[in-house]
């Protein structure tokens, strides 16, 4: 096998049905979509960490084998070459090793977890390792992650190869963290229902019918809706709404609420707000709405 000159990201897939020379085709494809995912998509907080602007790739590359063969004996074999932006995909890649490395630690460390997973790029990082979980599920199949970097692109001291097993005690823990961390009963919240969709997999419909609520200060929230609920939810899409029921926060995914309510919105009258809460403390600005305006935006 020739030696290249680019770091190369490796992904093993064994035991299961692996051992048998098989597995389904979705599988295989579902693990190398969410690899390539991840790896963008911490690559792109990375990039723009650096100050990076504009749309960055890293040239994630599929390479044969001097056969052209993939399978190996009782296992899948799958190499990827980073070819462009390489050190930030470099550190991308080592990035997803590094957490399957921690998620597969016998020594279980919760609280460490909950910590670091307020980091955004390990939670996505984890978001990801979560839906490659029913390989293992389905197929008991093991994952092997690992990153080979040439020395030209190698810190001091840093080993050319590091690696790390996606297996039962990382499945387990990913479980742990799916499950919610914080429950609030009757909780309002205000947005625009930007999207609907059916998770049921029953013709008839049945079953959990979802949309998801983008409040006024940016946060993304799935709710789910009552299946009485569903015709009214479809009048208000892309539509500003209030929503009320129960909420669940979770350490990689995001919140979600089950709606036991769900209205419009009642337009907003800023004026009118101003108006009925002016005069709270007259003694700091006297001013009618009209003359704050003016001075906020330089007008006469």
């Amino acid at each position: 096998m020739a030696r290249l000159s680019t770091p190369v990201f490796s992904i093993t897939l064994d035991k299961g049905l692996a051992n048998r020379y098989r597995l389904p085709v979705e599988q295989v494809i579902s693990v190398l979509t969410e690899v390539r995912q991840m790896i963008e998509d911490v690559g792109r907080g990375i990039w723009q960490d650096k100050g990076g602007t504009g749309p960055v790739g890293f040239g994630l590359e599929l390479l044969a084998e001097e056969d052209g063969a993939i399978f190996r004996k009782g296992s899948l074999h799958a190499r990827i070459a980073i070819t462009s932006n390489v050190e930030v995909g470099l550190l991308a890649a080592q990035r997803v090793v590094s957490t399957v490395q921690e998620l597969s630690s016998a020594q279980r460390k919760p609280v460490k977890y909950a910590t670091e997973l307020n980091d955004a790029a390990q939670a996505r990082i984890v978001a990801g390792l979560g839906r490659i979980a029913y390989v293992y599920e389905r197929s008991k199949t093991d994952a092997q992650f690992a990153i080979t970097t040439p020395k030209a692109f190698r810190q001091e001291n840093a080993r050319p190869r590091v690696s790390a097993t996606f297996g039962a005690i990382a499945v387990q823990r990913i479980r742990t963290l799916k499950e919610p961390v914080f429950t609030e009963g009757g909780l309002t919240l205000y947005g625009r229902l930007t999207r609907l969709y059916d998770t049921s997999e029953a013709d008839e419909g049945t079953g959990p019918f979802w949309g998801q609520l983008r409040r006024d200060n940016g946060e993304h929230w799935r709710v789910q809706f009552d299946e009485k609920d569903q015709q009214k939810a479809a009048t208000l899409f892309r539509r500003q709404v209030m929503v009320t029921g129960t909420a669940f926060y979770f350490h990689i995914r995001s919140p979600k609420i089950v709606a036991s309510r769900v209205e419009p919105e009642a337009e907003r009258n800023y004026e009118a707000a101003f108006d009925e809460l002016f005069g709270c403390d007259r003694t700091i600005n006297a001013a009618d709405l009209k003359t704050l305006l003016a001075r906020r935006y330089g007008e006469d």
